[in-house]
């Protein structure tokens, strides 16, 4: 399958046989647990429906690879009302969706309409493409496809000017695996690896240049992701190479 990120959009088009649209960690609800922490913020969900409704042209399914809700582990009353807008909504812009689980989406099948199928977070196979969240080990399947998608990490790159100002900025990460730490495990090894960022707009993510942060899930805790492989992509296009090394922050 051809994959191709949508430009300036959190999302993946996968083109084959049939065309997916992946998209991950979509968080619905994480406005209640910041307005619990004093932030007064809107809800995103317009935003986002709006903006898979635009990705539904043609025939095209869609793929939540995980982290749909954002309480854990249960379900709460507007969690549950957003949830099943968002994907009623889904469910007659698209001819499939399905939702890959993450680790936020304990519970969620009670709010999952009719129609919606619902898979392990160990992931599924498209094509030779093989999806997984990433916050568990894939299958052996998922792990028998030419390459990988994940999400869980919410990557982002911390960008800082000559004055010292940083932002960080949501993007794409390519990059291969450590061969010898797959076969530790899988009997097959995939040729390369593509990390998603995370769709829900407040979601910023774990800047990939900052040694400070942590990468998160199995593969970059035991080392399958071999880091000088690392080429990154913000969300317009722009590409960055490998991720620039963030300098320390300026002493005032």
């Amino acid at each position: 399958m051809d994959l191709e990120p949508v430009a300036d959009v959190p999302a993946l088009v996968m083109r084959g046989a049939g065309e997916w649209v992946v998209v991950a960690d979509l968080h619905v609800g994480i406005e209640v647990q910041l307005r619990r922490s004093g932030f007064t913020i809107p809800s995103q969900m317009p935003k986002m429906m709006a903006a898979l409704e635009a990705l539904a042209s043609g025939p095209r399914n869609l793929l939540i690879l995980g982290d749909l809700k954002h309480r854990i582990p249960s379900v709460g009353h507007r969690e549950d009302a957003e949830i099943r807008e968002l994907l009623g909504r889904m469910l007659r812009a698209y001819r499939r969706v399905v939702l890959v689980a993450g680790n936020h989406d304990g519970g969620i099948s009670a709010a999952l309409p009719e129609g919606c199928e619902a898979l392990s977070g160990r992931g599924t196979r498209v094509e030779d493409v093989g999806l997984f969240h990433g916050h568990v080990w894939p299958s052996d399947d998922v792990m028998g496809a030419e390459r990988l998608v994940m999400a869980h990490v919410h990557p982002s790159v911390l960008l800082v000017d000559s004055l010292g100002s940083r932002s960080s900025e949501k993007c794409w990460v390519r990059a291969g695996l450590v061969k010898r730490r797959v076969a530790e495990r899988y009997r097959s090894c995939p040729s390369s690896i593509v990390i998603v960022p995370a769709f829900n707009p407040l979601l910023t993510g774990t800047p990939v240049n900052s040694g400070s942060s942590t990468m998160l899930g199995p593969f970059f805790r035991n080392g399958l992701v071999r880091a000088s492989s690392m080429r990154v992509h913000l969300l317009d296009g722009a590409y960055l190479g490998r991720p620039p090394k963030a300098p320390a922050a300026r002493r005032r």
